[in-house]
């Protein structure tokens, strides 16, 4: 599969819930097609300190890990996104032994990142997620996107059908208790509640 280079562009705080952010990543070199990450407080603050290059008086979690793989001689190379599932983004975290081979570690998207932006290696994603996951504008002005469902969380899927059931958006609604059910494990022709 063909991997895309990309960097993150932009974090921002949303709305609901109120404790999560909306990570941005933009591809290189390219067409300049953004993805969106919702992601927790913690791991945006991890993000923004990488960002910011600050170094804490004592070692935060990431720091550690790169201080314990620069131990044991190794080196992180490259971070890839490779999958999308339910609002999940995997990642494998690429290193590097001394010995000039590699091998590839599963890893949070959140903490890929963290360590990229504080060892400076790149981010990739395979193609066919950013052409898929990518964000859409929908306003002639740039200012409103769209992003796919599948890069939302159940949680957040659940609590917005209950705010277009709220809004009477029954039609939104409906899409929303569809995905859900899918992810839940029950179709969307089933009996149950």
């Amino acid at each position: 599969m063909n991997e895309i280079e990309i960097k993150v562009l932009d974090m921002s705080a949303v709305l609901k819930p109120s404790d999560s952010f909306a990570l941005v990543l933009e591809e290189l070199g390219g067409h300049f097609r953004k993805l969106a990450l919702i992601i927790g407080k913690q791991e945006a603050q991890a993000i923004k300190m990488g960002q910011m290059s600050y170094t804490p008086p004592r070692p935060f979690t990431h720091d550690l890990m790169l201080a314990v793989m620069k131990e044991g001689g190794l080196t992180p190379v490259k971070g890839l996104i490779y999958e999308v599932k339910d609002g999940i983004y995997s990642s494998y975290l690429y290193v590097q032994r001394e010995d000039g081979t590699e091998f590839q570690v599963d890893a949070r998207t959140t903490d890929v990142i963290s360590l990229a932006l504080r060892k400076k290696f790149p981010l990739y994603v395979y193609e066919d997620i950013l052409e898929k996951e990518q964000l859409r504008n929908i306003s002639p002005d740039g200012s409103t996107y769209t992003v796919s469902v599948n890069t939302i969380d159940l949680e957040s899927l659940k609590k917005a059908m209950a705010e277009a059931v709220e809004q009477e958006d029954y039609e939104r609604a409906s899409q929303l208790r569809d995905e859900i059910r899918k992810r839940e494990g029950k179709g969307k022709n089933t009996n149950q509640p």
